[in-house]
């Protein structure tokens, strides 16, 4: 059993004035689009790391079926709300898929094509590759729990060192699209991979 961790509790400062979850992709949202590529994957439940802007982003996700972990200390920055969320996994949980809210691009297919590789596997981190180039999200075994939630938030490599200190548990999964490399934090950023956003969708009334 895998469940997600969505990260969406940053300020989005380099967006700014706009704010980077709530900003149109398609018919959704940047962050309504990356929860229903999360929704149709394998996971076995979601949960959406808030914090700046806590009560815009539940409103706009209500109904979707995911639950929240508040990160009240957001500006602390990401290895902090890596934190809130484990903190809120079960113990029947076997791994977590660690997501950004500034990768909505990221499909469904390729989500499940590393929890494949994760349950085919022997290895407990899971990175998705493109064209040798690591990406996200990865998944992480509930046995580098305990000592993720010890990770100094102070250190500037964050999550990166935790990873980097495991290589040879590493499996690396090569994917044929660049959305794991890719990822929205500045305005330019967001022109250019929003217009690849399909206009219209299967399933028209979910628009969060």
């Amino acid at each position: 059993m895998i469940s997600g961790i969505l990260l969406a509790a940053g300020e989005s400062k380099r967006m700014q004035p706009d704010f980077k979850p709530l900003l149109k992709w398609g018919k959704r949202t940047v962050i309504g689009e990356c929860v229903y590529q999360l929704r149709n994957s394998q996971l076995a439940d979601i949960f959406v790391v808030l914090g700046h802007r806590e009560a815009d982003v539940r409103t706009r996700l209500a109904g979707t079926g995911v639950q929240y972990a508040v990160n009240e200390d957001y500006a602390n920055g990401m290895l902090s709300s890596i934190k809130t969320g484990l903190a809120m996994i079960g113990p029947n949980t076997d791994a977590v898929l660690i997501a950004l809210v500034d990768q909505p691009m990221v499909k469904s297919d390729v989500i499940n094509k590393l929890i494949d590789a994760y349950g085919d596997g022997s290895k407990g981190i899971v990175i998705p590759t493109y064209n040798g180039k690591h990406g996200h999200p990865i998944i992480v075994s509930y046995s580098y729990f305990d000592e993720m939630m010890q990770l100094d938030e102070a250190n500037p490599e964050g999550l990166g060192a935790f990873i980097n200190a495991h290589k040879n548990d590493w499996l690396e999964v090569p994917v044929e699209t660049s959305a794991v490399i890719e990822d929205i934090d500045v305005p330019e950023q967001y022109q250019r991979l929003s217009r690849q956003a399909a206009p219209l969708y299967e399933h028209h009334n979910w628009h969060p």
